[in-house]
């Protein structure tokens, strides 16, 4: 829906810090090789590979990530699967290009790496933004592919009619805290707060690819393009949801939202839409039957949303699969035991490679 696009236009507008990112040395701990695949002219991509035998995957980021972000859930694979990671054009690690952001593109420069790396028929996996990338790939590309899984990444965002009913709601609850200076000292005080206030942090090497810092290590704030490749990539997206009509899906597909199943579960875990509630409103709620109301509210919206992308995703993959976990939206870092088990029936259910 729409309120994912003007999200995503919030955060690639936002104002840049030009601190240095890493003035301090570290390590990335995973298990990686680091490549960089030329794409298009001047254009090359860092690809990790995890290696590992199997079926190859090739894992896609959400927009302002990086494959960095794979960097705990790729070791989980591995001892089944051949694993690889992208990150796209115009993100840290790749080049900045000042063209191609078109969708269609992004997913050729996904079939690119495919071929240089060697990975025959890879199933892809891909969160968040990713899914525009996805469904051109399984429309488009279903030779070079085996599959398609989206982690809470199959959205239809070209639709926000319900956007004014659920904002309606969602702006009388409070939201997350930002982070206090203490919470911007360091990499591990971000850790701190971000697993307190979210659930979760992530890799660090992806938390570093994602904010830059002042020589003395503390965090300045969320990385970004230079404003010419930013507004390339808002151009893009303008124009692709302006009237947004996926092609349909050619291959198995998989798509797992991330939605409470519970009330409680939407204040302690959040959703695709919002992070989880503070802990002292969630005691509120328990003595206030009318902030409880607001809440059992936004979660009947939440469901009702969920329920309307389930169905306009069956329209252009009628034969794929949905699943739901209980989290938010990344929930790969926060429940990868039961993305990894979704993921393992889905591949059960796949064709014998050929």
């Amino acid at each position: 829906m729409k309120r994912y696009f003007v999200f995503i236009l919030t955060v690639l507008l936002a104002t840049v810090t030009t601190a240095s990112s890493q003035q301090i040395e570290w390590k990335d701990p995973s298990s990686h090789t680091v490549k960089f695949v030329t794409v298009d002219k001047d254009v090359q991509l860092e690809v990790l590979d995890w290696g590992g035998s199997g079926r190859p995957l090739v894992l896609l980021a959400g927009l302002g990530g990086t494959a960095h972000v794979y960097d705990d859930l790729a070791p989980l694979l591995t001892p089944r699967y051949r694993v690889v990671a992208i990150t796209r054009r115009g993100h840290r690690g790749s080049s900045a290009a000042n063209t191609g952001y078109e969708f269609a593109r992004l997913a050729e420069d996904v079939i690119r790496v495919i071929d240089a790396v060697g990975v025959s028929r890879p199933i892809v996996i891909g969160h968040s933004f990713a899914g525009e990338e996805m469904h051109v790939l399984g429309a488009r590309y279903s030779e070079k592919i085996a599959g398609l899984v989206y982690l809470d990444a199959a959205f239809n965002r070209g639709d926000d009619s319900d956007s004014e009913a659920y904002n309606a709601v969602a702006r009388t609850l409070p939201g997350t805290p930002g982070p206090e200076p203490r919470d911007r000292a360091s990499f591990a005080a971000l850790r701190t707060y971000l697993e307190s206030a979210q659930g979760a942090a992530g890799p660090e090497a992806f938390l570093r690819t994602r904010y830059t810092t002042n020589p003395d290590g503390s965090i300045v704030g969320v990385w970004a393009p230079d404003l010419p490749v930013r507004q390339e990539i808002t151009k893009a997206m303008q124009a692709a949801y302006s009237a947004y009509h996926p092609e349909p899906i050619r291959v198995p597909a998989l798509a797992i939202y991330a939605v409470p199943k519970s009330v409680d579960d939407l204040m302690r875990r959040g959703s695709s839409d919002r992070t989880r509630l503070p802990q002292d409103f969630i005691a509120k709620t328990a003595e206030d039957p009318a902030l409880r109301e607001r809440v059992e509210k936004l979660y009947q919206l939440t469901r009702t949303r969920v329920d309307d992308h389930e169905k306009w995703f069956k329209m252009f993959a009628p034969k794929a699969q949905l699943a739901e976990i209980s989290a938010p939206h990344f929930l790969f870092i926060t429940n990868p035991t039961e993305v990894v088990r979704q993921f393992e029936a889905f591949v059960a259910s796949l064709p014998e490679r050929q």
